[in-house]
């Protein structure tokens, strides 16, 4: 396979030999690789310095690896493949990697960059689970927002199909559930209860997990939501 995405490549050799020149450079890239992006202000807007430079450039190297990674996992497939490279040419994907260089600049989190630049690319595969009403620019952004934990309870509680505590040191007896290990674990990395449900109402603010009603009043069940299904795909690694 070609490396259909030659335009990055020169974008990011610019960004890394000629910092100075990054700023126009890469937007013109961009511009050749996704024709209707219009990022040469917003861009010079936004990137002001080495630093910011950096973040963009290393969340499109991601971006570079998974996507070249999801071309290779369809090689077979040319439906898919069409689709993936029409949409990188869309409007919608265009304001996606806007919104992913907006939050780049803003964070000194790596994985945080990674994790903007799977978005992106496995927001082009056709074969990602829908999330009715939800555009890639709004992933981007829940994705810049969520912390550490609140992507590792995201990650629990797609294992586990209903998670129940207790409040305080009375958690819901769950002697034949499958899910008893999961408590365990949590105790043994002293996960506070109180933490745990901290976690998951963020995670239902962003609409990625509802509340379910628990056996008792001081019991609570979350579980993902078709939306958290789908952010959990996005963030899938390829490479």
């Amino acid at each position: 396979m070609n490396r259909i995405d030659n335009p990055l490549d020169v974008a990011i050799k610019q960004l890394e030999e000629k910092p100075e020149n990054t700023t126009v450079e890469i937007a013109f890239k961009l511009a050749t690789a996704i024709p209707v992006v219009a990022v040469v202000d917003s861009i010079r807007e936004h990137f002001l310095n080495r630093s910011r430079y950096e973040r963009v450039r290393d969340t499109l190297v991601i971006f570079q690896g998974e996507f070249e990674a999801l071309h290779k996992e369809s090689a077979s497939d040319r439906q898919r493949l069409d689709a993936m490279s029409n949409y990188v040419k869309s409007a919608e994907f265009a304001e996606a990697v806007l919104a992913a260089a907006e939050e780049a600049v803003r964070s000194t989190n790596a994985e945080k960059i990674k994790r903007l630049g799977r978005v992106l690319a496995n927001g082009s595969d056709p074969n990602s689970e829908a999330s009715d009403g939800d555009d890639l620019t709004s992933f981007i952004h829940d994705v810049s927002q969520l912390s550490e934990g609140d992507i590792k309870i995201l990650k629990q509680l797609a294992s586990a199909l209903d998670l129940n505590f207790g409040l305080g040191s009375q958690k819901a007896p769950l002697p034949e559930s499958p899910f008893q290990s999961f408590i365990n674990d949590a105790e043994r990395e002293k996960l506070l209860t109180e933490d745990f449900y901290s976690h998951c109402f963020r995670l239902v603010g962003f609409g990625l997990a509802a509340q379910l009603p628990g056996n008792s009043p001081n019991a609570y069940s979350f579980r993902l939501t078709r939306r958290g299904h789908r952010l959990l795909g996005l963030l899938k690694q390829h490479t």
